[in-house]
């Protein structure tokens, strides 16, 4: 037997994305995953430097990739704070 009285959801009221999208500090959210991103970037150009080129060429790609894949979220993030009027 369940405790809820209700056949509602709480989870139905809340806006749609992630909870960080509507925190009060969304942006650091991002910048820190931007910085992981940038981390992987210099990791691989320090690997083409002194391991092996391809190695780090693939990695600086990678890394690449994860900072725009932010840099889109952060879009997507924006407008759905400003649909929820943020």
């Amino acid at each position: 037997m369940s405790d809820r009285t209700t056949d509602v959801d709480p989870e139905d009221d809340r806006p749609p994305g992630p909870r960080a999208a509507y925190a009060v500090n969304w942006y650091v959210v991002l910048a820190v995953d931007a910085a992981m991103g940038l981390a992987v970037v210099a990791a691989g150009m320090v690997t083409m430097v002194v391991w092996t080129f391809w190695l780090g060429a693939v990695l600086a790609l990678l890394g690449c990739l994860y900072v725009a894949m932010v840099v889109r979220r952060a879009d997507h993030w924006r407008r759905l704070r400003r649909d929820a009027g943020l």
